[in-house]
């Protein structure tokens, strides 16, 4: 039966072979879309979560706006205690969010006055890592990193001072001066030219909140087992005043994204599909009606109509399984040239407003979406030669045996 299919595959050369071609440059297609989307959502997922999400965030119970928390609280010590004691914990860090006004003797501009720990915020966030002039803190209880659009704006430079003003908790105005011990470029223009990062001490004093946190960030060795590590704390953080969240459901925008293109995929999956299933049957269905006699001979020497349908989807499968590692094959070549080289997008400059990223995307590839995309395309020449494998499995011998 192998042997026979094989045969009958190649009975028109050419016609074969351009359905084989549709299907390898469909899958390859298919390929390059699973890994293009997939390597810039696992690379938002990074920068977001690496310049202010974290892993995961024990934030004050009942804040409606998990970006910034409007309300604080004291800090949980069991809780932090307990999460850094995990194995699965890398690293966790305090901080103290809100709005204030920056100045210099330039100007004034509204910022987010981040006070962060810079010992542990240098191991949960990657901010540190854009610094282009002076230090990330030098230890002075009075450093300020700001982005090297807002020092542009302020005109001010590294050692130069600057005075940030918040409101206190009684809804007086308190103000303190700052020393500026670090510029960094993140490519961002939120980032960049609308934060402030302080130590976590002079952020509590300034807003008149000492003891007390927006929230703390954890950051774990393997992101996967965030659910997890979720669910097993999350009892012991409400005995303490405080909700946590996984990066999910703080980023809101980017898990919006992440959905939106997991449906583009899906939609081009199925246009994929859908075309190599005519193809397959097209090529199918021709080669059927160029056998009729042939069998109306194989069902007059006795063969049941199961051996036909058999044959037939010998041949479909055949089709499917060849286009398919054609198809990885060449997707695969296509994907580690791009890997190697990058692709060059502008997915950085769409996404720049709000977080930090590349223009250069260095894909990746994604076997288990590939090599299930690919066992796909199989069912699908399957399922294409159903029709006319039953078609001709149902053909009337004299009648067949009468055709030209």
């Amino acid at each position: 039966m192998i042997r026979l299919a094989w045969r009958n595959l190649w009975r028109n050369r050419r016609r074969s072979a351009l359905t084989l071609l549709s299907i390898s440059c469909g899958l390859a297609a298919v390929m390059l879309g699973q890994s293009l989307m997939k390597t810039i959502q696992q690379q938002m997922i990074e920068k977001s979560t690496g310049v202010m999400l974290g892993h995961l965030q024990a934030q004050a119970e009942g804040v409606q706006d998990h970006k910034v928390p409007e309300k604080t609280y004291p800090r949980p010590a069991s809780f932090e205690s307990a999460l850094r004691a995990d194995s699965r914990v890398k690293e966790v860090s305090a901080r103290l969010l809100y709005t204030g006004l920056i100045s210099s003797a330039a100007g004034s501009r509204g910022v987010l006055v981040a006070g962060v720990e810079p010992r542990t915020e240098a191991k949960v966030s990657i901010i540190h890592t854009y610094l282009r002039e002076g230090s990330y803190f030098t230890g002075n209880p009075r450093d300020v990193v700001i982005g090297d659009r807002l020092a542009s704006d302020l005109d001010v430079r590294v050692g130069e001072k600057l005075v940030i003003m918040a409101q206190g908790p009684n809804a007086e105005m308190a103000s303190e001066l700052f020393r500026v011990a670090g510029i960094y470029h993140s490519g961002s223009e939120s980032y960049d030219e609308q934060v402030a990062y302080i130590p976590l001490a002079m952020a509590q004093r300034l807003r008149g909140a000492e003891g007390r946190i927006s929230h703390l960030v954890a950051t774990l060795k393997d992101i996967s087992l965030v659910p997890q590590v979720r669910s097993e704390f999350q009892l012991l953080a409400r005995k303490e005043g405080a909700e946590l969240l996984g990066f999910r459901q703080i980023g809101f925008e980017v898990e919006g994204i992440i959905r939106f293109e997991d449906a583009i995929l899906v939609v081009v999956l199925v246009i994929i599909f859908a075309i190599v299933g005519l193809g397959v049957l097209n090529t199918i269905s021709m080669s059927m009606f160029e056998r009729i006699r042939e069998f109306g001979v194989l069902r007059a020497l006795g063969a049941r109509p199961a051996l036909i349908v058999r044959m037939i989807g010998t041949e479909a499968f055949f089709l499917g399984a060849i286009g398919a590692a054609a198809g990885i094959a060449l997707g695969g070549a296509i994907i580690a040239y791009w890997g190697r080289t990058g692709l060059s997008l502008p997915v950085g400059k769409a996404l720049s407003y709000w977080l930090p990223f590349e223009t250069m995307v260095y894909l990746q590839p994604q076997w288990r979406l590939h090599l299930g995309s690919a066992a796909g395309l199989v069912v699908v020449s399957l399922l294409a030669a159903v029709g006319p494998a039953v078609r001709a499995a149902r053909i009337v011998v004299a009648e067949a045996l009468r055709s030209l």
